[in-house]
């Protein structure tokens, strides 16, 4: 009888841990690591992701129904308008509406070129194709909120160390393709420069932002008390510096900052503490934040100081290429005969083309504006200009609010993720692949407060 009851107990034990809510965020930011770097180029391997989403909510509904009921009404309104804007640019309307539209004479001028009917319906968008995909590419990050902003903190931390292991993972990938001269072990098929560190991520700039956010993460984890795991912290934490600086990457050099920001915040916190006398003057946090600057210094000098990746990269420094202002003049124009409703998401690539002046084509192609403000303000007009700005209030707000979380510095560190993602918009586009808005709803569930400080 005993040895039935122990059986039921281990087969109710393993369904559970099947059926863990974390294991399947796990899952996902694992998988999101992995396939989620190309882009949408690189469809399949986004479908992948997005079903293992929907497979995660089917999983989980309860998950689901309780954070529409009694999550933060500004976060689940954000992460609904969020999913709707592509889903309402995809509904059709009748010709008297369509056409009156700004930017729809071409369209109604090419129907009518190619013989067909310029008085049927069409949506908002002009490519139903291209916004459908971009709002597939809402599944994941909104599975990943809506279900792990309810967790406890506990769970939280766990997510922060798959997050933080899936990026030392990249690392040695990283390391891998290095030592081939990025002849192997590449996961796209992209044309890399020799010496690039591209690890999981087929663009250079992702790659850097996407240590910079481990960095942050794994600088604001609860400190160890056992001295073996300070000292993996900090190897940790020197990787993923060493693996930013070698994308070569100038935006992910000067975003650089924003860790070693934390770091000394963190260290000078503790120094205070510690003069206030509710702290001893060496703590195991001063310790990790005092290793932490000494190995990120070093790195950093010894590399300048040889003409290395550093050096190499604050030349370039000096230089915006010609390409991109000229991209940002033509999109802004673009933008423009589109306003205030916008092309459609995702459509900046047929649309950029109509407009681009004729002195600036090139044998390139302009796939991105390399401006995600400026590319939203195409393809969303108005209403993604505003969803931004709440989005970044929101972010900018949390941290303020729950003094009393465990987790506070791990909310600190993800509002400074947020900071420096909204950053590199400015020149690329950071959140047009997969992986990087996996984590940025990762940031986004470390800000919500607990249950218990809601209340």
């Amino acid at each position: 009888m005993s040895g039935l009851l122990e059986r039921e107990q281990a087969d109710r034990a393993s369904e559970s841990w099947w059926r863990s809510t974390v294991l399947h965020l796990q899952l996902l930011i694992v998988l999101s690591v992995a396939l989620g770097g190309g882009g949408v180029g690189y469809g399949l391997r986004n479908a992948v992701i997005q079903l293992a989403a929907l497979a995660i909510c089917a999983a989980n509904p309860s998950r689901i129904a309780d954070f529409v009921r009694k999550g933060p009404r500004m976060l689940v309104v954000l992460v609904v308008v969020s999913m709707a804007v592509p889903l309402v640019q995809l509904i059709p309307l009748p010709a008297a509406i369509w056409q009156a539209l700004p930017g729809r004479d071409m369209i109604a001028e090419s129907l009518a070129i190619a013989g067909l009917d310029p008085a049927s319906w069409h949506p908002i968008s002009v490519d139903r194709a291209r916004t459908l995909v971009a709002f597939c590419g809402t599944l994941a990050p909104a599975a990943i909120i809506a279900i792990g902003s309810r967790l406890d903190d506990k769970a939280k931390l766990h997510l922060v160390l798959t997050f933080a292991g899936a990026a030392l993972a990249a690392i040695l990938l990283g390391v891998v393709q290095i030592s081939a001269a990025n002849t192997t072990a590449m996961l796209f098929p992209i044309n890399p420069k020799e010496g690039v560190l591209y690890a999981s991520f087929a663009n250079r700039n992702s790659t850097g932002l996407f240590f910079i956010l481990a960095l942050l993460l794994t600088a604001a984890l609860p400190v160890p008390r056992r001295r073996e795991w300070l000292l993996a912290m900090v190897a940790a934490g020197s990787l993923l510096f060493l693996g930013a600086l070698l994308t070569q990457s100038r935006s992910s050099l000067v975003l650089l900052a924003l860790p070693v920001g934390l770091i000394v915040l963190r260290a000078g916190f503790g120094l205070w503490a510690a003069r206030k006398g509710s702290a001893p003057a060496l703590t195991p946090a001063s310790l990790v934040a005092g290793g932490f600057a000494v190995l990120i210094a070093g790195l950093a000098f010894a590399s300048f100081s040889t003409g290395g990746r550093v050096g190499e990269t604050l030349e370039r420094l000096e230089t915006i290429e010609n390409d991109r202002l000229t991209m940002w003049e033509d999109g802004q124009y673009a933008a423009a005969q589109y306003w205030p409703v916008g092309s459609g998401m995702g459509t900046f690539d047929e649309v950029y083309q109509a407009y681009e002046s004729l002195e600036y084509v090139t044998q390139k192609r302009a796939g991105r504006m390399h401006n995600d403000y400026l590319e939203v303000g195409l393809e969303a007009g108005g209403v993604g200009l505003v969803l931004i700005l709440a989005w970044l209030l929101w972010c900018a707000w949390q941290p303020t609010v729950g003094k009393g979380r465990d987790d506070n510095w791990l909310a600190i560190a993800a509002s400074i993720g947020i900071a420096a993602i909204s950053l590199q918009s400015v020149l690329d586009y950071p959140l047009r692949n997969q992986t990087l808005l996996c984590v940025a709803a990762l940031l986004i569930i470390l800000l919500v407060r607990p249950r218990e400080a809601r209340s």
